[in-house]
């Protein structure tokens, strides 16, 4: 909260008075009527944790919104997605992946997960979630221990091309292979969490750009002693205090393209087709993903993405909004074709990679 008025202290000082105006007022809305909002929203739907949904493999796409996804179903371009009117939606137990992730991991799912793999591509694995003061991250960081096989794809797979992240073709060659060697390897379902659509985009690699590393989230850069000196969080009532430091636990003000956008710096046509190239383009893993895995699959996102919903912008943590929570869940037949053979790749884990880098992929991630 405090580094949430530094940075809008500090903002005040240096930036043009509109621009400076104009995400502060973003900031504030978000705090009242979004916090307003998010409290209604939590009283009236309930989460709903994955497992108690039938399917064998598992495909997350990693902050799909809702209407996004349908909106690329509805174009009939991709087989793998049925009609828009087909596509269900559940409220997802977080609206963030460390909270998902934490959220989805409990303790009480332990049986389940000891039959699973989790092939994912999102650091968060790796991070304590000591950050997000908003919310419970006991589970993380995940130990390879506690599922039937874990495989941070991440640590291995990463590209520094024009955008910096995981492709989505390691991840989906990973479950293929766990899935067809479930016998052997005790497993019963697979989860795969792709990181796309998730930013960056990689048709506009120009518009993304890392500020922090995670382990400095709330930080503002260079300290000034005094640009604390006018500011008094006891001026503020504890309710809004909380959803504050909840909307800005994740480093999302900054230049996250989110909040780029909402601050006129990108165009939305623009942002909104980048959005969607970045969906189409795993999409098309996805089908090679279905056709090559026999059994129940299912298609559904850790999170939303907010663009302005009740003032809040991207995907804070704690955050009780259809934006954010309400994601897609579509139901397939999977039917192996062999039309691809990847062979199973060592797990890659903290137990087996000595090169720690979750901090510098959530940065390229656009994470502080």
């Amino acid at each position: 909260m405090r580094d949430w008025l530094r940075r809008t202290w500090r903002r005040a000082r240096r930036e043009p008075p509109r621009r400076a105006l104009r995400a502060s007022g973003h900031e504030a809305l978000a705090g009242t009527v979004g916090r307003v909002a998010s409290a209604a929203y939590g009283w009236q739907r309930d989460p709903t944790p994955v497992w108690e949904r039938d399917w064998d493999v598992l495909v997350l796409l990693d902050g799909c919104r809702l209407d996004l996804c349908r909106a690329v179903a509805a174009d009939g371009d991709h087989d793998v997605l049925p009609e828009p009117g087909a596509i269900d939606d559940i409220w997802s137990v977080g609206s963030q992946s460390a909270e998902w992730m934490a959220e989805t991991f409990q303790p009480r799912y332990a049986a389940a997960m000891r039959e699973t793999a989790y092939v994912t591509g999102n650091p968060f694995s790796a991070q304590s979630g000591d950050q997000l003061a908003a919310v419970d991250t006991g589970p993380l960081p995940l130990r390879e221990a506690d599922f039937g096989w874990l495989h941070e794809a991440w640590r291995t797979a990463w590209r520094d091309d024009a955008v910096s992240t995981i492709p989505p073709a390691p991840l989906t060659d990973a479950a293929i292979a766990a899935w067809r060697r479930r016998d052997d390897l005790g497993l019963d379902r697979v989860i795969v969490h792709y990181m796309q659509p998730h930013t960056p985009f990689r048709s506009r690699p120009d518009w993304f750009l890392g500020t922090a590393a995670v382990d400095e989230w709330g930080s503002v850069g260079d300290e000034d002693p005094d640009d604390d000196a006018e500011l008094d969080v006891e001026d503020l009532d504890p309710q809004t205090r909380e959803f504050l430091e909840a909307l800005d636990a994740d480093g999302a003000v900054g230049r996250d393209p989110w909040t780029r956008l909402r601050d006129g710096e990108l165009p939305g046509d623009e942002f909104r087709a980048a959005y969607r190239d970045n969906l189409e383009w795993v999409l098309g893993d996805v089908a090679r993903l279905v056709e090559n895995c026999d059994g129940r699959v299912a298609i559904t996102s850790d999170h939303g993405n907010a663009a302005g919903e009740f003032g809040v912008w991207s995907h804070p943590p704690a955050v009780h909004l259809p934006a954010l929570r309400a994601v897609p869940w579509v139901d397939l037949a999977g039917v192996d074709r062999h039309t691809v053979a990847p062979g199973l790749p060592d797990p890659a884990t903290a137990e087996t990679s000595a090169d720690e880098k979750a901090g510098e992929r959530l940065v390229d991630l656009g994470y502080r």
